[in-house]
């Protein structure tokens, strides 16, 4: 069996099974958020919203990028041990910091109900710094399957915590104290499942090695982070915490369905092309393979969230949260466009030149900021920060594809080449949602929702069953080589 091949057995394997533990659990969060947004105001939604986007820009230095390093360095014996001391260390340092610059969010925010949450919600730090290692061996090992308890105990125990609390009444906290009990559940279910212990073992040489590699991994979190969260530092800062509520409801579901399936390929896809460094005709055809199958999945669903945005939050979250509709279609384009260049980074990170994604990250925040400083302070709108967000997106991705064409000597045409089979499926499946939900205006959201959806798929499908069936039947073949591989 080929090298290409056998990369994409791997990663569809070890998609379907952190898919499947991943979506298993987000079916329970998804079921927790419709009832949150029946139980909680949109204020509480801001509120627990400040201390996420803090926590979150500080996570990306919670190991400095040593678990990457640790998957790169996958032949020293003394990696994890060397990895989980730094890991556990950074952590306790970044709750220390949390806590003693808490006051400091309140004051950015202008809302002194930021200082508590943030303060609890750091204790995630530590909490995750002690599983961390054991979650990097899985993932190097590539058993995904056997991560599928400790992703599916996380995201289970966060959802039924926070959905009791919120019917206890305790409005934004339920959420926070959702999110630190899924962490714990989730450390406690890797200890478990992954047999390794750490010992007292620490090699300062190799800590210099892995941290001068995974400073890149961190730098281009980091900036990724900032990307990805300043929309809601200037919602929260200049528009509320009812804006900044909103804003993150219609983030959820587009952020659930579309982005989340492109970290997941993210995390299977580095430790397998790490494992082919010394094969760039592999890591190309893999990268083009890779691309493909990621866009037949997350074009009909980033297009179609945005046409059924109106039928599915009436639907799910009643007309409570209306005003979501709107940036949900804005952000499900988003969403969509940053899928199609998602896994280029991690080619460069398998081929030791993570900086080459500081350099990118760079320029795309340069454009980011101007825009959505002015969305906020001139415009006012969510809906505008949404549509900056999409327009970005688009114009950096084809950026990135054509400079990813350039380093790995790939002609550009093929990268549109793999890219065409879904854009060209998805135009037809517009044309045909869009007639349908027009049809059906009159009718209950439900029935709209469930009349747009099943005629969207048919459309797709069926367009590829008779324009494109190639790839269909290509892509039928490997996952089904690759699920009799795994169980022999």
């Amino acid at each position: 069996m080929s090298i290409s091949r056998n990369l994409t057995h791997a990663t569809l394997w070890g998609t379907f099974w952190s898919y499947a533990s991943f979506y298993s659990g987000k079916l329970m969060v998804f079921v927790s958020t419709v009832v949150l947004a029946r139980l909680l105001s949109e204020e509480d939604f801001g509120v627990a919203g400040y201390a996420l986007v803090i926590i979150s820009f500080l996570q990306v230095m919670s190991d400095l990028g040593t678990g990457q390093a640790v998957i790169y360095h996958r032949d020293d014996p003394d990696a994890p041990y060397t990895g989980f001391w730094l890991s556990l260390g950074l952590g306790t340092l970044l709750f220390l910091i949390t806590w003693v610059g808490a006051p400091l969010v309140g004051i950015f925010f202008q809302d002194p109900r930021a200082v508590p949450v943030t303060r609890f919600l750091g204790l995630v730090f530590p909490i995750t710094a002690i599983g961390n290692t054991h979650d990097v061996l899985l993932r190097r090992d590539l058993s995904f399957g056997r991560k599928f308890v400790p992703d599916f105990a996380r995201a289970f125990s966060k959802g039924v915590i926070s959905i009791l609390l919120a019917f206890l009444g305790l409005g934004a906290w339920s959420l926070i104290f959702g999110q630190v009990s899924g962490r714990i559940a989730g450390t406690i279910t890797l200890w478990r499942t992954y047999p390794w212990r750490p010992r007292r073992r620490f090699n300062p040489r190799l800590a210099r090695q892995l941290l001068a590699y995974g400073i890149n991994i961190v730098l281009v979190g980091a900036l990724g982070m900032l990307i990805a969260n300043a929309d809601y530092l200037l919602i929260g800062r200049y528009m509320g915490a009812a804006a900044l509520g909103i804003y993150t409801l219609a983030f959820r579901i587009p952020d659930l369905v579309v982005m989340q399936f492109c970290y997941i390929i993210g995390r299977v896809i580095f430790p397998v092309y790490a494992s082919l460094r010394d094969d760039p005709a592999a890591l190309r055809k893999g990268f083009l393979n890779t691309a493909r199958y990621v866009s037949l999945v997350t074009v009909p669903l980033g297009l179609g969230m945005a046409l059924v945005a109106r039928p599915l939050v009436l639907t799910f979250f009643t007309g409570k949260w209306e005003a979501a509709i709107e940036p949900m279609r804005a952000i499900a384009i988003y969403a969509l466009t940053l899928s199609l260049a998602y896994n280029v980074g991690d080619v460069y990170k398998a081929q030791g030149r993570p900086q080459i994604l500081t350099y990118i990250s760079l320029g795309r925040l340069a454009v980011l900021l101007p825009g959505l400083w002015w969305a906020v302070t001139r415009l006012q709108t969510i809906v505008a920060v949404g549509w900056v967000h999409a327009a970005i997106a688009f114009t950096t991705g084809v950026v990135e594809l054509y400079l990813a064409s350039r380093l790995m000597e790939t002609p550009f045409r093929e990268i549109a080449s793999a890219l065409s089979p879904a854009l060209s499926a998805g135009t037809v499946m517009a044309l045909i949602v869009g007639a349908a939900l027009t049809l059906s205006g009159g009718l209950p959201s439900w029935v709209q929702l469930s009349i747009a959806v099943s005629g969207g798929a048919l459309a797709y499908l069926g367009f590829l069953w008779f324009v494109q069936r190639p790839i269909l039947l290509e892509a039928g073949s490997v996952l089904r080589s690759a699920l009799r591989r795994e169980k022999s």
